[in-house]
């Protein structure tokens, strides 16, 4: 059974965090432009990995740049974070979903379950090829790929989706496994 923990100041998980003073001056300014969520405080005790984690971050998730427009990047996080139980990034990424949409009832639907969330085909494709990502990478067929171009993704596409959904398999695993606690403010954002 996985330990409760509070999310006090270095409490963020299983995880010794590092007094905010004791961080060099590039992490606290890349705590700062991530908004001192936990993740990134998390993420500071190695900041090695800060770096490049939020590197690739940002580059995917850019909203100028990419492929695939923003909001269907952020569904595939939401798909991927809810089907590896993943709560900080599902919390997270579900908000986000729901500035870019305009509807955060919709996007909590999606994060509870997409099915039931009225999305269009090709919201509905990408979901499903970032579950089967996620499940069982080796049961996708050119069927599947074949439904994506059908729903107006050309093959560039498909790969950026594909990545998407691998990068959050592998952001989940890093965050549950630390056993980083969900940041407080995307509780509030529920009500």
């Amino acid at each position: 059974m996985a330990e409760v923990l509070s999310a006090g100041a270095r409490a963020l998980g299983r995880l010794d965090v590092p007094e905010h003073d004791a961080l060099s001056d590039d992490i606290r300014q890349l705590i700062e432009q991530h908004h001192g969520d936990n993740w990134i405080r998390a993420l500071s005790l190695n900041p090695d990995t800060a770096r490049r984690f939020t590197q690739y971050f940002e580059k995917l998730f850019s909203a100028t740049n990419g492929r695939l427009p923003i909001e269907e990047r952020e569904l595939i996080a939401v798909i991927v974070s809810r089907t590896n139980g993943c709560g900080l990034c599902t919390i997270h990424h579900a908000h986000a979903l729901g500035a870019v949409l305009g509807d955060r009832v919709k996007a909590r639907r999606i994060a509870l379950d997409y099915h039931l969330a009225g999305l269009s085909p090709r919201q509905l494709a990408l979901a499903e090829i970032a579950e089967t990502i996620t499940t069982s990478p080796r049961a996708i067929t050119t069927e599947d790929l074949d439904r994506l171009r059908d729903v107006g993704l050309d093959d560039a596409d498909i790969l950026e989706a594909i990545e998407t959904a691998s990068w959050f398999n592998h952001t989940n695993r890093i965050f549950i496994a630390a056993g980083v606690v969900p940041d407080e403010k995307y509780f509030a954002a529920l009500t």
